[in-house]
């Protein structure tokens, strides 16, 4: 082990066991470094690039760092949400991370595609009449992938990503207490997703979107189309200038293999939604395997869709509405169930 990934473990060691913790004191500890850099929409070529309603938040000892919502965390605010991004290319915590953070932190959108506006947030749409439900969400790094391009090569492993994955999940509970707790993630966001679900009981739930699969020809399937199509990645994912990220494609390519999730057994429920038009996993096999994976344990919830790479791209409307609104019932019925056991 490291002496970087221990000094990170020892870190969440002493967090897990403190009480309530502030701001100031998690400063004074150089656990969370604040830093006024701007967030800028990911791909944008025109200027001035767009600017998201976010600030940079650095973990310095998990080389790594979250996004804070500009939007303040208030009593509506019933549930954290960390969101995972994928690995491998230059995207990093992609921009479709923060604007799925924004729905579900309840930001209204003006337009969400297709010239649609609305007064109300997307969030409050898909509720009954009356009833008030947000999450605070906040768009969160992965190794060697962006805010923590430094991070040592080891921090890519399961045990170093849970590691970062369990920082993050401590700091947040400590900046914001007494919310349960979900993590969703997207491609090698969601293998971590569902991997930290099985590691830990004291998360509400996890949501993996298109998780890669471990298995030798399913894997290589991907790595390979990547590869040959690393040249015009950016015209397959609509964004200008995203190429392969050299450090994290390397640690993806490494550490893959290795997460055998679909062996194990979850300790917390997980929603798991695959797309059957993504390119990178049109390997014939790739949805069977992962509705055998989620025939295997209860506490699974598989649902395919119709629909293309990217299920979190606000401007495929339709799909989008849809995908939300699973997400939306899967956290509200997991909550209702944490009560249920409290009782």
């Amino acid at each position: 082990m490291s002496s970087e990934l221990k000094k990170l473990e020892q870190a969440n060691q002493k967090l897990a066991m403190s009480g309530d913790i502030s701001r100031n004191e998690l400063l004074e500890m150089n656990v969370i470094q604040e830093s006024q850099e701007l967030v800028h929409r990911v791909g944008a070529t025109s200027e001035p690039k767009q600017i998201l309603p976010f600030t940079k938040l650095y973990l310095p000892i998990a080389c790594t760092g979250i996004l804070e919502p500009q939007k303040l965390v208030n009593d509506e605010h019933r549930a954290i949400l960390i969101l995972l991004p994928g690995t491998g290319t230059t995207f990093s915590v992609a921009e479709t991370l923060c604007d799925i953070a924004g729905t579900f932190h309840g930001r209204k959108s003006k337009n969400r595609g297709r010239g649609r506006k609305s007064n109300q947030s997307l969030l409050t749409e898909l509720l009954p009449d009356g009833e008030t439900f947000r999450v605070a969400s906040f768009p969160t790094d992965l190794p060697l992938n962006g805010m923590g391009s430094n991070a040592p090569f080891e921090f890519a492993s399961e045990q170093g990503l849970m590691a970062v994955i369990r920082h993050v999940h401590l700091v947040l509970s400590r900046l914001y207490p007494h919310r349960p707790v979900f993590i969703a993630g997207r491609s090698q966001g969601g293998v971590a997703a569902i991997l930290y679900a099985q590691h830990y009981e004291d998360l509400a739930g996890a949501i993996a979107v298109n998780p890669p699969h471990p298995a030798p020809e399913l894997f290589q399937f991907t790595v390979q189309y990547l590869e040959d199509k690393a040249e015009v990645l950016a015209d397959l994912l609509h964004a200008p200038g995203v190429t392969l990220h050299r450090p994290s494609w390397e640690a993806y390519k490494t550490f893959t293999p290795l997460f055998d999730y679909p062996s194990r057994r979850s300790l917390s429920s997980t929603l798991i939604l695959v797309s059957l038009g993504d390119p990178f996993n049109l390997f014939p096999q790739y949805a069977h395997a992962l509705k055998a994976f989620a025939d295997n344990d209860e506490k699974h919830h598989l649902h395919l869709l119709d629909a293309g790479h990217n299920l979190w791209d606000r401007k495929s409307v339709d799909t989008y509405r849809k995908v939300i609104h699973l997400q939306l019932q899967f956290m509200l019925r997991q909550m209702e169930k944490a009560k249920e056991y409290k009782r």
